[in-house]
């Protein structure tokens, strides 16, 4: 934990500083997509490794926390077309734990993803979605636009504590951490989350934007229901100085909650 630390100005300008190449400006979101190997040596490849049969998700549970942006420059170049900024930039940090499956096998992925526009429909755009398992990886990178590479991932609980860590490349380096404290985060959380919690997610695939989820039911509702539990909390973020986080700029913490679902599906983009 002590070898990660928050941005500071000044390393933020450096990481500015080659965002104006022409390699940078060949990829979408104008470099902010992880443009890293996909395979990890230490973790495995991302690959089908002789599976092709779809996944069935039965039960995970995840952390989530909200944040300003640090730097709306950097924030809407992240954006890549057709999206546009929303009246309220967000950003969203994410650690899953897919450790129940009806069929596939179990896994962990990261999610950093930005609030962004696609016309008038809000929605998270993901830029990086690190995961430990190759046919997640690959699947979900041919069929579903993510920019999934294969990476260590570790997910730890506590009755009022949990933290997810985001190993770099060769898994030794933590690149993010997120803590989420079990606490009452107060009325402009909780109506960050209400607001802002059940948008759909939007990728792109060859050009075409996909929307996952977003059905719009509320946190409330969902548990009413028994098949969703939830903690709301604070967060706290570190990452290393070198990470996707520390060029894009993140500021005030805004909200957080560790969930549980337990419900039988697939995923199908709308």
């Amino acid at each position: 934990m002590a070898a990660l630390k928050v941005a500071s100005t000044a390393a933020l300008a450096l990481a500015l500083a080659g965002w104006g190449s022409a390699a940078a400006q060949d990829r979408p979101g104008s470099g902010f997509y992880d443009a890293a190997p996909l395979d990890d040596p230490a973790v495995g490849r991302c690959a089908y490794l002789g599976r092709t049969a779809p996944f069935v998700f039965q039960e995970n549970d995840y952390i989530r926390g909200y944040f300003e942006p640090g730097n709306l420059a950097a924030y809407r170049q992240a954006l890549p077309a057709p999206f546009s900024m929303p009246a309220r930039p967000l950003i969203r940090v994410t650690f899953l734990d897919f450790y129940d499956m009806a069929s596939g096998p179990t896994y962990l992925e990261t999610e950093v993803a930005l609030l962004g526009m696609n016309g008038t429909q809000a929605g998270w755009v993901v830029l990086t979605l690190p995961v430990t398992s190759g046919p997640a990886c690959i699947g979900g990178r041919d069929l579903f636009g993510l920019t999934k590479v294969m990476r260590r991932i570790t997910l730890t609980r506590a009755a009022d504590r949990y933290v997810g860590t985001l190993y770099a490349r060769g898994a030794e380096k933590p690149d993010i951490t997120l803590t989420v404290e079990v606490a009452e985060p107060g009325p402009a959380a909780r109506e960050l989350l209400r607001q802002y919690g059940v948008l759909p997610q939007f990728r792109l695939l060859n050009g075409k934007v996909l929307r996952f989820g977003g059905s719009g039911t509320s946190f409330s509702e969902l548990a009413a229901r028994g098949d969703y539990q939830i903690k709301l909390g604070k967060p706290r973020l570190e990452y290393a100085p070198d990470s996707l986080l520390q060029r894009l700029g993140v500021g005030a913490p805004l909200a957080a909650h560790w969930s549980r679902i337990r419900v039988k599906y697939t995923i199908k983009p709308l």
